[in-house]
């Protein structure tokens, strides 16, 4: 039986619809491991349900605790809860609007044993032809600005060692945390490495 331990969260805004598939998912996937783990789900303030939905699941699952922010935090915000609240040897997450698989969970559990830090990396995005168009822009940008050479800095399915994180704990509140820890990561020497995800065709609501 596994011993490293594993939280993983989910930064939840307007996903009423899509967090409770995403979380028993997961909660399934850690649990058939054996190892010790926690969901957590970050409801940063969502107008809609997702506060209540996620309360329900924690009534229902015994290993998913919820954190509430009174005031919206923003993307950056939201995975710093995240990280800051998780108590286990590992810490995960990918967004609650459920555009990746928990199907690939298990390269993240596989890679991290010998990493500080994993990141995913999309194979083929199921975005629009604009946002694509924008990330390459955004990685260019990175390069020109910071050195930084990233695969695919804004992929939300990565998974750290929780002991690293107060030292490489990004200041952003935006979509630029990614980018900013795998930055920090690179600097302070972090063992990095990359794994491809599958990305799944959003199905309520829109990015931002």
């Amino acid at each position: 039986m596994p011993s490293e331990s594993v939280s993983f969260f989910f930064p939840a805004y307007y996903d009423e619809k899509s967090i409770p598939k995403l979380s028993r998912e997961f909660y399934a996937a850690l649990k058939e491991t054996g190892r010790d783990f926690e969901i957590l789900i970050i409801d940063d303030c969502s107008p809609d349900n997702t506060g209540k939905v996620a309360d329900k699941l924690a009534a229902e699952l015994p290993k998913l605790r919820v954190v509430h922010h009174e005031k919206n935090r923003g993307y950056g915000g939201a995975l710093t809860s995240g990280f800051l609240n998780a108590k286990k040897k590992f810490v995960g997450f990918t967004d609650g609007d459920a555009q990746y698989t928990v199907k690939d969970l298990g390269k993240f559990l596989e890679a991290i044993d010998n990493a500080d830090i994993v990141l995913g990396y999309r194979v083929s995005r199921a975005d629009k032809p604009s946002r694509i168009i924008l990330q390459k822009f955004y990685k260019l940008l990175l390069f020109l600005l910071f050195g930084l050479r990233v695969r695919d800095p804004d992929c939300s399915f990565k998974m750290i060692r929780t002991s690293i994180f107060p030292k490489i704990r990004p200041s952003s509140h935006s979509g630029f945390f990614s980018a900013e820890m795998i930055y920090k990561a690179k600097k302070r020497g972090f063992r990095i490495k990359n794994v491809p995800v599958t990305h799944l065709k959003r199905k309520y609501g829109e990015s931002t």
